[in-house]
């Protein structure tokens, strides 16, 4: 091996213009790569496989992420989310005091409709106003978990009800404004949701 290192520095000394031949200073390590040995410390370098950090959707549900407490959460717990949603709501609606709802004629009511539905709800105060099974029917509380398929309200007397989104019309109230929205509008995750593009016309709303 040290035989065929001496080989290769003379061949690369070689190279070299005469008179510059002794300035000529060789890493003998990177002689022993060139001659194809790696040593350790090169071998140390090689990359590891990065595993991702975040979790897969098994792992998320294996961990009880897709569900809440029945009954440990508190309506009163819920209430500082509820003020955080209002003033998320406002910057996003882009809503003033004194502003009113776009009627059906206005020309802003068709983007304005598409953002309502776009809206996290997490935090929202929501209302059954129609539903396909009436025991869902005037059922309200502030949201605690927005799904694909349901939303999660916690209501005053401190129950989590499961709503499903498809079967329902649902209130809203934001300021002096009420709004309606049809729930086959929001079955979609939240964070698919609010980038989605909306092409078809959202369904009037009060």
């Amino acid at each position: 091996m040290e035989h065929a290192t001496n080989d290769l520095k003379e061949f690369i000394t070689d190279l070299v213009i005469p008179h510059q031949r002794y300035s000529v200073n060789i890493n003998p390590d990177h002689i022993t790569m060139l001659d194809g040995t790696k040593i350790k410390k090169q071998l140390s370098r090689k990359r590891r496989p990065n595993k991702s950090s975040t979790l897969s959707r098994k792992e998320y549900a294996k961990l009880g992420l897709n569900t809440l407490p029945t009954k440990q959460m508190k309506y009163e717990e819920a209430l500082p989310l509820h003020n955080l949603w209002k003033g998320y709501v406002r910057e996003h609606l882009e809503l003033r005091e004194g502003d009113e709802v776009p009627q059906v004629h206005d020309p802003r009511y068709e983007e304005f409709s598409k953002q309502l539905v776009k809206l996290d709800l997490h935090g929202a105060k929501l209302k059954v106003l129609q539903s396909k099974c009436r025991t869902l029917e005037n059922l309200s509380g502030i949201c605690v978990m927005d799904t694909k398929n349901v939303l999660k309200l916690l209501g005053e007397d401190h129950r989590i009800r499961t709503i499903p989104k498809s079967e329902c019309v649902f209130g809203l109230k934001v300021g002096n404004m009420d709004f309606t929205i049809f729930g086959q509008h929001l079955n979609i995750r939240p964070a698919e949701r609010s980038v989605k593009k909306i092409k078809n016309f959202v369904e009037p709303f009060m």
